[in-house]
């Protein structure tokens, strides 16, 4: 959202109280990968409180997920109970 922002462009933004929004660079914001960034967010705001809680419930939150494994697509999932079968055969 903000990578193509230097660190001096967004302190700018933060403090200019008029602010458009037009001057924040347009970004997919009906994505699945945004709706979860979203829903992430506000997992750990419920949970936690503080800047250094928060951040580690939400480093601990991805870097679990990024253990289980990822698909590419659907056919590349295949359930371990089929698998089992087609050994036992």
């Amino acid at each position: 959202m903000l990578r193509d922002l230097s660190e001096d462009d967004i302190k700018s933004l933060i403090n200019c109280d008029t602010t458009h929004i037009r001057e924040i660079q347009k970004f997919p914001c009906h994505t699945q990968a945004v709706e979860r960034c979203i829903k992430l967010v506000k997992e750990a705001s419920n949970k936690v409180c503080g800047h250094e809680a928060l951040d580690g419930y939400i480093r601990a939150t991805l870097k679990s997920r990024s253990i289980i494994r990822n698909f590419s697509k659907k056919s590349d999932f295949k359930c371990v109970l089929d698998i089992e079968k087609k050994k036992a055969q």
